[in-house]
């Protein structure tokens, strides 16, 4: 007999989005006593399976691999064992809320979301979807930056330089990563409205939001860590007009889009970057 969704324990599906605060919300969660994530935060299955352009995150036979690596290839190679998995860290009595917090998950396809909801009905787990949102213009720098960081390359002139040479590349070819339209669209045609929980980086580091979103996941209310900010890219160059103009050219339809789609997050206020350049 299926359970309501007011008894039924919980499957955290996050579906991104990149550099909006999903490590941060990952360590919040992950930390409760009535919360178990498993071994990873992004576990990169879902869309390994469904989508060329992920491939790369199926691990190559090649190499030695950790334990870690070994279980996901097992996942991989099983899908039904992926959400068994799920399955079994919820059947712990003391445990309500699991999930996988994987960014890359937005551009999957409504079929491929439509699957992960019945594995997890026919599991007796409500699935709760969470979508955070970043301004598009600040994502990207934060992104870029991380990558010039990783490199070495953390320098004014060459991160100038590597910002223009990204919005060429968006201009001419979005990133699905960045397409917040498609992402609102797959959900609304899977989901029910209750079911998601879309939010705002720039709001999620507030008690009202961060309440909101523990109501959403059917757990208590436990205050998390806002002083401890995951993987944060803080800018250290002022970037001239020029390439924030041209970054954000090339984010004007998404924010317009998500504008018209959600007027009640108020884009103006939050993404003040991009209410600049995306007009």
């Amino acid at each position: 007999m299926r359970k309501s969704n007011q008894t039924r324990k919980v499957f955290l599906f996050g579906v991104g989005a990149q550099k909006a605060g999903t490590s941060w919300l990952h360590e919040q969660l992950h930390r409760r006593q009535d919360a178990d994530f498993g071994f990873c935060k992004e576990y990169h299955i879902l869309d390994a399976i469904t989508l060329p352009q992920f491939e790369h995150f199926r691990p190559r036979h090649a190499a030695p691999w950790k334990w870690r690596t070994w279980r996901r290839q097992r996942f991989l190679t099983d899908s039904s064992r992926y959400f068994d998995y799920f399955s079994r860290l919820l059947n712990k009595s003391s445990i309500q809320l699991t999930g996988d917090i994987t960014p890359s998950y937005s551009c999957l396809s409504p079929e491929t979301m439509a699957w992960v909801r019945q594995e997890f009905d026919q599991r007796n787990i409500a699935t709760r979807v969470v979508f955070l949102m970043r301004d598009p213009v600040e994502r990207i720098l934060s992104q870029q930056r991380m990558k010039l960081r990783k490199r070495g390359e953390l320098q004014p002139d060459i991160e100038r330089n590597h910002l223009l040479r990204t919005a060429h590349k968006l201009r001419q070819q979005s990133s699905q990563r960045s397409d917040y339209l498609h992402t609102l669209k797959a959900l609304s045609q899977v989901f029910a409205p209750t079911d998601l929980f879309i939010e705002l980086y720039e709001r999620l580091f507030t008690e009202p939001v961060y309440e909101q979103l523990c109501r959403h996941l059917m757990v208590p209310y436990q205050q998390p860590n806002w002083s401890h900010r995951v993987n944060e890219s803080r800018s250290t160059t002022d970037l001239p007009d020029d390439v924030l103009a041209s970054i954000g050219e090339s984010q004007a339809a998404v924010y317009r889009g998500v504008a018209d789609q959600l007027p009640e997050l108020d884009l103006c206020r939050h993404w003040p970057t991009a209410s600049r350049w995306c007009r």
